[in-house]
């Protein structure tokens, strides 16, 4: 009974059950010399098509920039000019914008320094005449 017990009951690994006797084993892969190595397919890249308004602008078309924004009536026209072509530049758009940005808080601001000056009494024209 005591070798029945021993044959049923696989008390080491080196023992196996009759049922995997007969399976083969898997056996380690040898290295036979050189072996492709596996391929894969990498993922397509599309070439953006080209798009001028996304060029970085220049020095010098900043500074003409800079000086169209100088002239009075000539900035304006420039402005409306470059905002509505679909052709602009994205930096000449950003940079529009900024400059009416700052026109609205220069012409906001002398407005309200007008009105403040008005309240307290004083008149430009009385302190520009005091000069002379």
């Amino acid at each position: 009974m005591d070798q029945n017990f021993e044959n049923n009951s696989y008390p080491n690994q080196a023992q196996q059950p009759p049922y995997a006797q007969n399976q083969p084993q898997p056996q380690a892969q040898q290295f036979q010399g050189y072996q492709q190595p596996q391929q894969y397919q990498q993922p397509q890249q599309y070439q953006q098509l080209y798009d001028p308004t996304k060029e970085v602008m220049s020095v010098g078309q900043y500074i003409g920039m800079f000086i169209l924004n100088s002239i009075p009536v000539v900035n304006i026209i420039c402005w409306i000019v470059w905002l509505v072509s679909s052709k602009t530049n994205k930096n000449k758009k950003n940079f529009i914008i900024a400059s009416i940005v700052l026109a609205v808080i220069v012409v906001v601001i002398s407005i309200v320094l007008a009105i403040v000056a008005a309240v307290l009494g004083y008149n430009v024209a009385d302190l520009a005449s005091s000069y002379y």
